[in-house]
């Protein structure tokens, strides 16, 4: 009988206490910048804002262009909403399918408050006039969500199912919200009470709305035109064409201002003056400018009372100032591309080797030195071989595996995949490669032998032992209905190995035991935690290690001597060490750790953003966070 162990006692419970810092830069988002809004907090100094991108970056800029950037997530970043009355920000993170969250966090210490999941898109986000709710639209029929601010806890604020809601906002006293849906239904709700007061009739399909002008009018945005209501009495006030407009003015404006694009490289700035409560001017134009186009074009931008903030497609930021000119501006970007990002990184005996787009560099803490040793090919990935020899290749395509021999300067081609690449494994002279969940392969690097070992779907990772057998992580809801396989090279014999689970993945080995993670549901609730275990592959025997209370569907193990390391809860780098069963985390950097590696005398944490930091091996001390200029230098923050 195979045995089953689960040490509850012995188990080390990871929580969400995040101990990390910003860094100042001019850095522009590595991805598209989706909101920019006005910060709200008291101790800024001059005008501030908040950028928020696909890169899962917040960044604070200040009136001196300098932006204090801190990744929230690892994955996009699509609304934010400031606190009016607190250092709290709420965003909106989302990949576009399952992963939809809304958590609020404390600028000051970079700590998140809470975290909600919604099992679909949120279509809006805001805090209530005093901070007291934050309120989340949704794509669902239930629509509005109330939550108790400093609490986390949901309220029932409005009885009525209001359906999908794209904008809410309540008045000062937060005893009225008024909402509205696409379908074109503008409503205002008692929060006292919970009941309807009134609803409105109005323009379908309107993106970008929002009260201004004492919550007179409602603006927004359909078919290159721009729609004007007056909310008190549902009627349309104005509808002005405009050229890919994005609305620049707050709720706090009298008049409404927006940015004009031609689909060239013309901008212009136009306002919409307010006259009466139910008449509005012809736009008058502010400001022409010249500006990016095509994969840099503008997509968000803001305002307050003397400059206009934009946000681009490529992640770049632009800033001016918001006052009548004749002549034509060229608008010059505020932020730069300032580093080279780091794909990969393997260690060597004494130095380590970082990957970027189009070279291989070798580099130690020790010296600071940065030796460009190769041109790469443009491969994502390097795993370190044996001899100064690495493997070069790409995760999420069919791209070639290389060796590559970092002494000879020399390249070999050892295989190409036939579908995607999902992961790859050095396992002593093997190289077990996954393909798009489906197909295990291993390469023989002596005989120069290529061999599909097993099919499946499903599958997440494999490792080889010292005994010759091959370990496949895969999801037991596949046949046979267990998280992990054993498999025969030679003769293909396929085992299921006896070990409850939803799912394992992300395994390493030392040769007789294998290391990985487990997601588990509760038996209760059904909800999935997420585990880091040891399987001795003679006795057969399963321990769990650490435990995080969440599903981390993205988490790694790496194992180096007796440390093993994980970043089970994404923001975190924990060491746990297998022979005094003791652990220790490292404060995180300005971005969320993606990976680590260690050799003799030091360990790196490769970070989202292409960053680095240098840690210690018994201590949780970060001893430097370094960037790679254009220039091939190190910075440091």
């Amino acid at each position: 009988m195979k045995k089953i162990t689960l040490l509850l006692n012995c188990i080390i419970f990871i929580t969400l206490s995040i101990h990390a810092q910003s860094h100042i830069s001019t850095q522009s988002h590595q991805a598209q910048v989706n909101q920019v809004i006005l910060s709200t907090f008291s101790d800024d100094y001059g005008p501030s804002y908040f950028s928020a991108g696909d890169d899962g970056f917040i960044v604070k800029w200040a009136e001196d262009n300098q932006g204090e950037h801190y990744q929230l997530s690892d994955v996009g970043i699509k609304l934010i909403t400031c606190s009016p009355t607190e250092n709290l920000i709420a965003v909106y993170e989302s990949d576009g399918g399952s992963v939809n969250r809304v958590s609020v966090w404390d600028w000051k210490n970079l700590t998140r408050k809470y975290q909600k999941k919604f099992s679909d898109s949120v279509t809006s986000l805001s805090f209530s006039a005093n901070g007291t709710y934050l309120i989340a639209g949704t794509a669902t029929v239930d629509g509005v969500v109330f939550i108790k601010t400093n609490t986390g806890a949901y309220v029932n604020k409005v009885k009525a199912n209001t359906g999908i809601v794209n904008y809410t906002h309540t008045s000062k006293t937060e005893k009225t919200c008024v909402t509205y849906s696409p379908t074109g239904n503008l409503a205002y709700y008692n929060l006292q009470n919970g009941s309807l007061k009134q609803r409105y009739s109005i323009m379908q399909g309107l993106t970008q709305t929002l009260m201004y002008n004492n919550d007179i009018f409602l603006a927004g945005v359909k078919d290159n035109s721009i729609y004007i209501i007056n909310a008190y009495k549902g009627n349309t006030v104005a509808s002005i064409p405009a050229n890919n407009p994005i609305i620049l003015s707050t709720e706090s404006d009298f008049n409404l201002y927006y940015l004009e694009y031609d689909g060239r490289n013309n901008y212009e700035i136009k306002m919409i003056e307010s006259k009466d409560t139910n008449s509005v001017s012809n736009p008058r134009s502010i400001k022409t400018m010249r500006g990016p186009r095509g994969e840099s074009v503008i997509t968000v931008g803001t305002k307050d009372g003397q400059y206009a903030y934009f946000g681009s497609r490529n992640g770049a930021l632009y800033k001016t100032e918001i006052e009548s000119t004749i002549t034509t501006e060229n608008l010059s970007e505020l932020t730069e591309d300032t580093y080279s990002k780091i794909y990969g990184m393997a260690a060597g005996e004494s130095d380590f080797f970082f990957l970027t787009a189009d070279s291989i560099y070798k580099t130690s803490f020790d010296t600071g030195i940065v030796d460009k040793v190769i041109d790469s090919g443009g491969e994502t990935q390097i795993t370190t071989f044996k001899d100064n020899q690495v493997l070069l290749w790409s995760k999420g395509t069919r791209n070639s595996v290389n060796l590559m021999d970092l002494d000879k300067k020399t390249s070999v081609r050892l295989f190409t995949p036939k579908n995607n690449i999902q992961s790859l494994n050095i396992c002593g002279d093997y190289i077990v490669e996954i393909e798009s969940n489906s197909a295990v392969n291993l390469y023989d690097m002596q005989k120069k032998i290529f061999k599909e070992v097993y099919t499946g779907t499903g599958i997440q990772d494999a490792v080889m032992t010292n005994d010759g057998m091959m370990y496949i992580a895969k999801s037991s809801s596949t046949n046979p209905k267990v998280p992990i396989l054993k498999v025969n090279p030679e003769t293909l014999e396929t085992i299921p190995v006896n070990v409850k689970g939803n799912v394992c993945y992300a395994l390493s080995t030392n040769g007789t035991t294998i290391y990985g993670i487990n997601l588990i549901a509760d038996e209760d609730s059904g909800a999935l935690n997420t585990y880091v275990f040891s399987y001795n592959t003679k006795s057969n025997q399963m321990t769990n290690l650490l435990k995080f209370s969440n599903e981390d569907s993205e988490a790694f193990t790496y194992l180096n001597g007796n440390n093993l390391f994980t970043n089970i809860g994404k923001n975190k780098v924990y060491c746990y060490n297998l022979n005094t069963k003791k652990r220790f985390s490292y404060n995180r950097s300005a971005s969320i750790p993606q990976s680590i590696c260690q050799n003799q005398k030091r360990a790196v944490i490769l970070n989202y953003n292409g960053s680095i930091s240098w840690v210690g091996t018994t201590d949780s001390k970060i001893l430097a966070d370094w960037y790679l200029t254009k220039d091939n230098q190190w910075y440091e923050f």
